[in-house]
């Protein structure tokens, strides 16, 4: 089955082929920009291939991300990544894009069993200056052990998890800003990232406390990153999301995000379960 086969019904897919427009160096930057807010503090730069080996749940922190192409065989390039993989107790994940570098890797891989999974789209839109709407909650920029821990109470993430997210975020190089959102009780409702890299603003783990949510928190938590990011000289922001991910997709359209380019993974067959 074609990759173009597998996407959400519901939502257009994302162009497989080069892209040709002013956009461009967008995409690529968006790209870079999104490497810098997850980057871990193990990886090795193979053949054009970014390979990470972060024990995390997040697959693109223990993925190859490619970056550039290669003159070695595709079959040595993938012998040498999957025994890394093994050295560090971790199955063999690799992100694709749509906009490249090697347009041909996903059906080679496609030809070689490797199974096709975790769709997400990158969306984006322009900031300006704006005003911000607090729909009665309180903002809290926190330190990154708290963030993290909450997030994780949210998620219902496993300790080492919440461990592992905590010590990622404490070790970026880029502009972070981990906010809690309080309620009028005084309850964490809501949590957001918002990374800074340069004139670009990247919203990560917008999350809200089950018990909190279809409040507007999440509305109000997003508005307020935003309107952060703008006044210090942020002039786009960018997120991403899964497509079967309806009323989140939802959301950020009304702020005005489109589709930018995607991301998939492929998995060896017999890696599939892990």
């Amino acid at each position: 089955m074609s990759v173009a086969a597998l996407f959400s019904p519901t939502v257009p897919p994302v162009s497989r082929t080069p892209p040709a427009d002013v956009r461009d160096a967008l995409r690529a930057r968006l790209e870079e920009a999104a490497l810098n807010a997850t980057a871990v503090g193990a990886q090795v730069l193979y053949e054009g291939w970014l390979v990470r080996f972060a024990h995390s749940e997040a697959k693109r922190v223990r993925s190859v991300n490619v970056l550039g192409l290669s003159t070695r065989p595709l079959d040595e390039r993938l012998a040498y990544c999957s025994s890394l993989y093994a050295r560090h107790g971790l199955p063999m994940v690799l992100r694709i894009t749509s906009i490249g570098p090697d347009f041909s890797l996903d059906a080679e891989l496609e030809a070689r069993g490797y199974t096709f999974t975790g769709e997400t789209r990158v969306m984006s839109m322009s900031l300006a200056p704006r005003p911000s709407v607090r729909g009665g909650l309180h903002f809290r920029k926190v330190d990154t052990d708290r963030f993290a821990q909450a997030v994780g109470a949210m998620r219902g993430s496993a300790p080492g998890h919440t461990a592992e997210h905590q010590a990622r975020l404490q070790g970026l190089a880029v502009d972070k800003q981990p906010v809690l959102a309080y309620d009028a009780a005084g309850q964490c409702v809501a949590a957001g990232l918002a990374v800074r890299d340069d004139d670009l603003l990247g919203l990560f783990d917008i999350v809200t406390d089950p018990g909190q949510r279809r409040k507007g928190y999440a509305d109000a938590l997003v508005d307020y990153l935003m309107t952060e990011g703008a006044a210090n000289g942020a002039a786009t922001a960018y997120l991403q999301v899964e497509p079967e991910n309806v009323a989140a997709r939802a959301l950020y359209g009304r702020y005005g995000f489109k589709d930018c380019y995607a991301y998939w993974y492929r998995l060896p067959a017999e890696q599939t379960d892990a």
